[in-house]
């Protein structure tokens, strides 16, 4: 039996022959970034002109080689859990067909060999990123993801989710962490993969004559009972993670390098429907609290008719946002502050006037930030509190102004009222439709 098998395995070599070749798999890959919200390529965005040019040219020179076909290329496309899963998930869905589109048209490849894969939000990676950090409550929040499933669905109704349970984690601290220091690197929006297969020479087999290819034949036919050789093939499978002439996925170093900034310039449409131009700023300090300062000034007057309009001074306020709006981005939803004032005015309407060189006041606020455009919100606001200060009582009488008593005034109760416009400026401050974020 031996004797049959050996010659058959040396005849199957020989008429292989030095040609023989091996399949062998490689990847190309890059990640490519978006903006908070924001399903549309920009190619200046964090080096994304670098990272597809480079994979550019490497497709364009795989496709030179004769000896090597571009099998796939596979685009997985995500969001940051943060926000309204749904949104979240037809976001990493116009991500990747965004990209797709662009590699198509620039590369002159065919629809069927792009494969898209929404990843929706990013739990994987959002796990993988909790296990590098020391949080106290980092195991319990991997379990929550591996575990918990997105909903969790009792008689047709949703009673508690994956995201539900980690936004009470730790009394809402551990969410509070993810937002601040692990949401953002989630934001890279797609991942590009280029599945190469190469065929590769195998070294050359020793040449035979024809009369040892005689001799094998020979040998086989000499059997009077063959046995099937057993074909044997070598294959090699070769991976490469990074590609050497691919950008490196740097996704928590540039997301470092490009931290969100959120802040708003605003103007109350009641004080200026009042006549009274005011401007504010408002800057976010992080975990939902920000700080604002307005100032406002009007010096209207017409002296023959003794009509004056005066008044200036301004306002600082400390806000806390919440809800599930405040969750899913900065600078809006439902908000709690207490505010100080300070001002000096003059109004007459013909009759008495009013004169104060200093008023003050102090209280609590409650309003609402409602998202209207890409960079506009209206903040409805109330404010209840003390307003205190002494003011001067004068009249006009023969062009004169009569003083007539100083009063001091005791003020409680509500104290301001606000609609306010709100510009929103700075890196990532950006709403991604009416009404709604993220």
């Amino acid at each position: 039996m031996r004797k049959k098998i050996i010659p058959a395995l040396l005849l199957a070599a020989l008429l292989a022959g030095k040609a023989q070749a091996a399949i062998v798999s490689d990847s190309l890959r890059t990640t490519i970034y978006y903006r908070t919200a924001s399903a549309r390529l920009e190619l200046p965005y964090m080096d994304n002109d670098r990272h597809l040019a480079a994979l550019g040219d490497s497709i364009r020179s795989l496709g030179a080689d004769p000896a090597v076909v571009l099998r796939r290329i596979l685009i997985q496309a995500s969001a940051s859990p943060d926000g309204n899963t749904k949104y979240n998930k037809e976001l990493a869905r116009k991500r990747g067909e965004d990209l797709r589109d662009y590699l198509k048209n620039n590369l002159s490849l065919p629809d069927s060999i792009f494969t898209l894969q929404p990843q929706g939000e990013g739990w994987s990676e959002l796990a993988e990123k909790l296990g590098r950090t020391d949080a106290p409550w980092r195991d319990k929040a991997i379990a929550i993801i591996r575990d918990t499933p997105e909903w969790v669905v009792r008689e047709g109704k949703v009673v508690d989710g994956r995201k539900r349970q980690l936004m009470n984690l730790a009394g809402g601290r551990a969410w509070q962490y993810m937002k601040e220091n692990l949401f953002d690197s989630l934001r890279s929006g797609a991942l590009v993969v280029c599945e190469v297969e190469r065929i590769e020479r195998m070294k050359p087999e020793p040449e035979y004559t024809p009369a040892e290819v005689r001799q094998a034949t020979d040998m086989t036919a000499e059997g009077t009972e063959e046995t099937p050789a057993t074909e044997t093939e070598s294959t090699a499978t070769l991976y490469n993670k990074e590609d050497e002439t691919m950008p490196q996925d740097n996704t928590d170093k540039v997301t470092a390098e490009k931290k969100p900034f959120y802040m708003a310039a605003k103007t109350n449409l009641l004080y200026d429907a009042a006549l009274v131009p005011n401007v504010g700023l408002e800057f976010y300090l992080g975990k939902g609290w920000s700080i604002g300062g307005n100032w406002m000034y009007a010096w209207w007057c017409k002296d023959s008719k003794h009509r004056y309009w005066r008044i200036y001074g301004g306002e600082l306020d400390i806000r806390k946002y919440f809800g599930r709006k405040a969750s899913e981005k900065p600078l809006q939803g439902h908000h709690l502050g207490v505010y100080a004032q300070g001002l000096t005015f003059d109004f007459e309407t013909g009759g008495k006037g009013y004169l104060s060189d200093f008023s003050y006041g102090f209280g609590l606020e409650y309003g609402y930030s409602l998202p209207v455009a890409k960079r506009l919100n209206i903040d409805f606001g109330i404010s209840v509190g003390y307003d205190g200060g002494k003011y001067k009582v004068y009249e006009p009488e023969d062009g004169c102004y009569v003083y007539k008593e100083t009063k001091r005034r005791h003020w409680f109760g509500p104290t301001r009222a606000e609609i306010s416009l709100i510009w929103l400026l700075g890196h990532g401050n950006e709403n991604s439709k009416k009404g709604g974020t993220k």
